[in-house]
């Protein structure tokens, strides 16, 4: 195993498949469905109830008003500001404040961590709006960036869109002169009024005097994300201690997060024993779990460092629970594994990744191996891959946690399901939340999608972290993998790919646009993938295209979508005519539903007028339908007419022998 560019690969380069340990591990969930949702803790399922939860917990930060001033008058502000400041969440707030039901809202990522794609391959909608984080990008990336927004500024004023850049101060000397006109600086908001608006949120409401007390004021100084983090500390600190007060919460939560470094670092200093420095790294990593499984842990370790040969027999060695009391490790009453210095088992874990960064590839083996022990219950096995994901992304090698991600949800080479997937499931969703990695876990997400021979409880995890975890804040790119995965399923996932895509546009305009889009350029592809007939037919839905109830015009009436439609419907017509006749029957009765008929009728007759078979078809379709119970001999009569129309000809009314007469006047 070896580590290119933060990603492991076996000898072959394909992912490793898990041995027979783990015959003793039961699957925590029933379904994969049940193990993303539950481990996803509380999803958001949609952007727009992302931001709203942002909203409720944001404190606005100093000259906010200056730059929604600027944002407003050029349709462009760079947000700069201290580390910590919030600049991000106040770039989407910025923007949220212009955005109704109906707007466009894009988290650009990929364009801030590589060059390509470029802001000129972006589809700009009417009212777009885009947020653009260049706090991480690399010095190439802030450049191209930059070229681009020279461009790309012309498009939003031509598509009403508005753009907010994110550039820390240490940057902002290097923004070229044209965009440094729109710069706006915030300072960061007053630590206790963030803290308040999320434990509020919470149902928790400290008084003024408990948030001034002296144990929190380090704490309040901090950056913004780790605020928030504070906040679901005190949360679980009230989840776990509900018979104890604000105060005591607080308290319990600044504990958590002492920095301790100094006093390992003393500690280890008086331990230069590797195997007594293997039990302190798995008691930190193990904390909770029963001191035998501690043991075992650490003893795999000595042999994961090649530690054993350098021993002495073992029965000459000093007893582990000696070796734990001169270590100032406890063992619990109830024989649980623990230390006495709060957040202690943390600072261990930090020590031993930054001091040891030639052993983080034997660690990820080491976790990979002892998760399979027997001694440990469910909980011990969530916290061990908890804090292996902590320590491998806080360290930048999330390479190390797709290592384990592939040998944990991968059926084994016997094709039976792998017992440890409910643990991959965990470690993914963990590394696609993760701010600074998700770029990293997405991307994995996208290379599943596009792989024909993907195993069914793969593609399964793709379409529930996609729909659960991904599409809260970047429903796009959870559409873009959806789609690509619905291409290539077998149609026995629960929920499917397809399934997922229907739900998700049915949820929100914008992605309908966005689907519809890519089914247009798909089915125009000499070879088009058949998965797209059946997508379109299922989103071609007439009653909310020709709905106007929440919006200024239908949707059915958007030129470009009117256009799409009906390419989409040609290309269904000519491939799959046993598919299409159920759903043109909807949109007869649908149209009859509408004012005027021609919003739907015109759709349907422009895709068959370049084909004088279809326009045939379909006449005789409508013909058939309007002589059913539920059928309407006028809007055959419309329709009649507007084929006549399109071939030319005057529009003609027709009548035939059971059609009552005012239906064609």
């Amino acid at each position: 195993m070896t580590e290119t560019n933060n990603e492991f690969h076996d000898t072959q380069g394909s992912p490793i498949h898990a041995g027979s340990g783990d015959q003793n591990i039961n699957p925590i969930y029933f379904t994969i469905h049940e193990s993303v949702q539950e481990q996803a803790r509380g999803p958001r399922l949609t952007l727009k109830g992302d931001l709203s939860w942002l909203k409720r917990r944001f404190e606005p930060p100093q000259n906010f008003g200056a730059a929604r001033d600027m944002l407003r008058q050029s349709r462009t502000v760079v947000l700069t500001g201290p580390p910590g400041s919030g600049r991000r969440t106040a770039a989407k707030m910025l923007l949220n404040e212009l955005a109704d039901d109906h707007t466009p809202f894009t988290v650009l990522d990929d364009e801030a961590r590589t060059q390509s794609p470029g802001l000129d391959k972006l589809k700009v909608q009417p009212g777009h709006l885009f947020v653009l984080d260049l706090s991480d990008s690399g010095e190439d990336v802030f450049h191209a960036r930059q070229r681009d927004l020279l461009s790309f500024r012309t498009i939003l004023q031509q598509r009403n869109g508005y753009i907010a850049v994110v550039v820390p101060d240490s940057r902002k000397h290097r923004l070229d002169s044209d965009l440094a006109q729109f710069e706006a600086r915030i300072d960061r908001p007053r630590g206790a009024s963030v803290l308040r608006w999320h434990l509020e949120q919470e149902s928790i409401f400290p008084s003024g005097q408990q948030l001034a007390s002296e144990a929190l004021a380090r704490s309040l100084s901090a950056p913004m994300s780790e605020i928030a983090n504070l906040a679901q500390m005190v949360v679980l600190a009230r989840d776990t201690n509900s018979s104890g007060d604000v105060s005591t919460w607080l308290s319990e939560a600044v504990s958590a997060r002492i920095d301790r470094s100094n006093e390992v670092a003393e500690q280890l200093n008086k331990v230069p024993g590797g195997r007594q420095r293997t039990v302190l790294l798995a008691a930190a990593m193990c904390r909770g779990a029963s001191s035998d499984a501690v043991f075992f842990a650490s003893h795999r370790l000595v042999s994961a460092l090649s530690l054993d040969g350098r021993e002495q027999p073992r029965m000459e060695q000093e007893g582990y629970r000696t070796q734990l009391a001169d270590l100032s490790i406890d063992v619990a009453p109830n024989n649980r594994i623990e230390f006495s210095l709060r957040s202690y088992d943390r600072a261990l874990r930090e020590h031993f990744w930054d001091n040891y960064p030639d052993l983080r590839e034997p660690f990820c083996r080491w976790v990979d191996d002892i998760l399979r022990i027997e001694q440990f219950t469910r909980r011990d096995r969530e916290n061990l891959v908890d804090r292996f994901v902590v320590q491998a992304l806080r360290t930048n090698s999330p390479g190390h946690v797709k290592w384990l991600i592939d040998r944990w949800i991968y059926p084994r080479q016997n094709g039976t399901p792998n017992a440890l997937r409910d643990f991959g499931v965990r470690a993914l969703i963990a590394g696609l939340k993760d701010e600074r990695h998700g770029h990293f876990f997405r991307q994995l997400v996208y290379r599943w999608s596009r792989r024909s021979d993907l195993p069914g409880d793969v593609g399964q995890i793709l379409v529930d972290v996609c729909t659960e975890v991904i599409a809260p804040t970047y429903p796009d790119q959870a559409l873009v993998r959806l789609h690509h995965r619905a291409r290539n399923e077998d149609g026995t996932g629960a929920p499917t790919a397809y399934q997922a895509l229907v739900e998700l546009t049915s949820l929100d305009p914008i992605l309908l646009r966005l689907l519809l889009d890519r089914l247009t350029t798909g089915l125009a592809k000499q070879q088009p993938w058949p998965a797209d007939h059946f997508l379109f037919l299922a989103i071609a839905d007439p009653v909310r295209l020709a709905d106007s109830s929440n919006r200024s015009q239908p949707l059915a009436a958007d030129h470009t979508i009117r256009s799409q439609l009906g390419f989409c419907w040609r290309a269904a017509m000519l491939a799959r005519p046993d598919l299409v006749v159920q759903r043109v029957c909807h949109w007869f009765d649908a149209a009859g539903r509408t004012a005027p008929h021609d919003l739907l009728l015109g759709i349907l007759v422009d895709a068959a007028s370049q084909h004088l078979h279809l326009l045939g078809s379909l006449h005789v379709l409508a013909r058939d339908w309007s002589r059913t119970a539920s059928g309407r001999p006028d809007v055959f009569v419309r329709l009649s007419q507007l084929i006549d129309i399109a071939q030319g000809l005057h529009a003609t009314d027709y009548t035939f022998d059971h059609v009552p007469e005012e239906a064609v006047r």
